[in-house]
């Protein structure tokens, strides 16, 4: 009898830290974040070309593991109006775009073993009139840990746009990629990263980034009345991230734009042209507060 006290005493402690453990893990993934993010590029021109532009970006955020809203800006400052391969030579083609977007995760425990997310976002990018400027995001993948270090994820990524849709595989190689010490590292596409810590508080880090949005042009757009424009970057970064607190946490990264790809298309979806602008270098800024 004692031996099944015993066995019954352990399992409802275990049953009892389980609980504690769903319960904590539940509150961290609804603990609702703020974020500020901004970002700058220098000027860079269109290849082939004279005139070109620099860029900032801000960002705000609000989000947990589940759902978040963001709204972000972008200036444009051009140059050499005159001699751009697009507009009407005189006025800039464009001063400033906007992005709202909502997204949703779902996240599932296989097993021990294996995690899936999912992730679905609606997102309008337009320079003035939301109209037509609604896309739909995806992405999906399983991870799976080879062992307490090493993982590997596969799935796929898309964003569905009447325009434009694209839809690429997913795959990366995983070490540490949680850890609070030492080394980690990211291998894959979208994304690639690579991080030391130097404490627990201070990670210094440096990776590559993919990203595709469409933007819907202004119904008096100098590049094309109610047109579409359909932007992909590649990015590199290299910068730190530090806790400040509990709640704080403040990253920086100089920004290296190795290529930026920009296709026009009319109103009625069909492509007109497309260009690539040269390199230019940068610089982002985020702080974050934790509720």
């Amino acid at each position: 009898m004692k031996k099944y006290l015993y066995l019954a005493g352990v399992l409802s402690c275990t049953a009892l830290a389980q609980a504690e453990g769903k319960k904590a893990g539940l509150e961290k993934m609804i603990q609702p974040k703020v974020s500020y993010e901004s970002s700058y590029l220098s000027d860079a021109v269109v290849d082939g070309f004279s005139g070109g532009a620099k860029v900032s970006k801000n960002t705000i955020r609000i989000n947990n593991m589940i759902a978040g809203l963001s709204y972000t800006n972008w200036t444009f400052k051009w140059h050499g109006i005159d001699k751009l391969p697009f507009g009407d030579g005189v006025h800039e083609p464009l001063t400033q775009m906007h992005s709202i977007k909502l997204n949703a995760n779902i996240p599932y425990f296989i097993s021990e073993k294996w995690f899936w997310l999912t992730s679905l976002s609606l997102k309008s990018t337009f320079e003035k009139e939301t109209k037509d400027s609604y896309a739909i995001g995806f992405f999906s993948f399983g991870t799976y840990k080879l062992d307490k270090e090493h993982a590997i994820t596969v799935g796929a990524f898309g964003n569905y746009h009447p325009t434009t849709t694209i839809a690429l595989p997913a795959l990366s190689y995983s070490y540490r990629a949680r850890a609070s010490d030492g080394f980690k590292v990211i291998l894959g596409f979208p994304r690639s990263y690579v991080g030391y810590h130097i404490n627990e508080d201070l990670l210094i880090r440096a990776g590559f980034i993919y990203s595709q949005s469409v933007i819907r042009l202004s119904d008096e757009s100098y590049i094309t009345p109610s047109g579409f424009v359909e932007a992909k970057d590649y990015l590199n970064n290299f910068g730190f991230a530090y806790e400040l607190s509990n709640h704080i946490n403040l990253e920086t990264d100089l920004l290296y734009s190795l290529r930026r790809e920009f296709t026009i298309f009319s109103k009625d979806a069909n492509e007109l042209n497309s260009y690539i602008i040269k390199p230019s270098l940068g610089i982002n800024l985020r702080l974050s507060y934790l509720f």
